[in-house]
């Protein structure tokens, strides 16, 4: 439903923008009024969201923290290492998943992902999870879907506008 009204809400402002010239284009006030109709539907899109995430960790009784970018963390197992910072590569493995419990991707030690923390083309939530992190320890992420894979999923496994999962072991940290 979500993605349904958006999409019809950006249709009738492009068709209306691609009638041909002999029509009036879109007044000042058409226009503001479709723009405030998006912000209202994002903003109760994000704040279902947002409850459904928070109604997840209450169920799965995990004892998580929020940032203000909305991520939310567990730090589960603490490792000794020194924390990462943004500029330094990391190397991670990690599980993905749905709030439903669907797995969607997952690693191991032999295919550890590599990030340049705040430089690689990767979700955002995962640069400022780096962060949160020092080398040894493991830890859940919630990440919104702003956070996450966006507006349109991974076209593969994860769907459009989906929370996912993060189950990250934060395996060493290089300058």
């Amino acid at each position: 439903m979500k993605i349904q009204t958006i999409f019809v809400l950006l249709l009738v402002v492009f068709l209306h923008a691609c009638k041909g010239k002999s029509s009036s284009p879109m007044t000042d006030q058409e226009l503001s009024k479709a723009q405030k109709e998006l912000i209202r539907e994002s903003k109760r899109q994000h704040t279902e969201e947002m409850q459904a995430i928070k109604e997840f960790i209450t169920k799965s009784n995990w004892p998580m923290q929020e940032s203000a970018t909305g991520l939310h963390y567990w730090i589960y197992e603490n490792g000794s290492g020194p924390l990462a910072k943004k500029d330094q590569h990391v190397w991670i493995t990690y599980t993905i998943s749905l709030l439903d419990g669907t797995v969607c991707y997952s690693t191991d030690a032999a295919n550890a992902k590599h990030i340049h923390i705040g430089h690689d083309n990767i979700e955002s939530g995962l640069h400022e999870a780096m962060q949160l992190m020092h080398a040894g320890d493991k830890a859940k992420f919630v990440f919104p879907s702003h956070l996450a894979f966006g507006f349109t999923g991974d076209s593969r496994k994860i769907p459009q506008n989906a929370s996912v999962i993060y189950d990250i072991h934060l395996i060493r940290i290089e300058p």
